[in-house]
Formats: structure tokens, C-alpha cells, sequence
């Protein structure tokens, strides 16, 4: 198991240099069509088929209209992140990478809900 992961972290490597240097990594926004029900603002981030650990990753609390960030995070090694829960129910989150589509989705706070997100990240092509 753990040598697939590293040859999986070595691909995503390997392909975020290369789209880097040859300049043809297109990026494409993927807005989530529903709702996320989390208890938290917090939750892990992984990348592509092989749910490599998304570790560095941008995590953004967004305005509803998506122009203002309020609030900005980074996913640790593990690929995880918190916010501290302000006032409301619904959360507009927007992630991003290098080498990776961005993400905006939104996040609805349910006390009935799984503890944190997990959310997944495809490769930019």
C-alpha cells in the first residue's frame, strides 16, 4: 500500500513539474452542484484517482458571490484543515493548487452531520 501511494505522489510530482515548465496545464473551475452537510468547517483533502493526500492545498471561505475571501487556510501533511465556525449555515469554499482544477462548493452546517468533509480534488490536464 505505501508503495502505491508514493508512486502516486511521485506521478502528481512528476506532472505538476512538467505542466509547470511546458505551460500547458489548463485549469478548469469545477463548481459543485449541491450542497456539502458537514457538523464543522474542517475536514481532509485528497487529489485525483489514487486520493493522494492533498497537503498544501489553498482553502478559502468565500462571500456568496464568491468575490471576497473572508478567511484562508493551507492543508497540513495529512491534507487536513479547520476553520473556526462563524456565525451562519451556509459556507461558500473555494480550494486550489498548482496542478490541480479549482473547487468552489458549498457547505451547509448540520448538527446531525459527519464531523468533517472529505473532499477530492482532480488533476488539471
Amino acid at each position: 500500500m505505501t508503495m502505491k501511494i508514493s508512486k502516486a505522489l511521485l506521478f502528481l510530482v512528476v506532472l505538476s513539474l512538467w505542466t509547470r515548465l511546458s505551460g500547458h496545464a489548463q485549469t478548469t473551475l469545477v463548481v459543485q452542484e449541491g450542497v456539502e452537510v458537514s457538523r464543522s468547517l474542517s475536514g481532509h483533502v485528497n487529489i485525483g484517482l489514487e486520493k493522494v493526500v492533498g497537503k498544501g492545498v489553498t482553502v478559502e471561505l468565500c462571500s456568496s458571490d464568491w468575490k471576497t475571501v473572508l478567511s484562508s487556510t493551507i492543508t497540513d501533511e495529512s491534507g487536513y484543515f479547520a476553520f473556526e465556525k462563524p456565525p451562519g449555515k451556509t459556507f461558500y469554499m473555494r480550494l486550489s493548487s498548482p496542478g490541480v482544477n479549482p473547487l468552489q462548493l458549498r457547505v451547509r452546517i448540520s448538527k446531525h452531520a459527519a464531523h468533517d468533509l472529505t473532499i477530492h480534488l482532480s488533476i488539471a490536464t
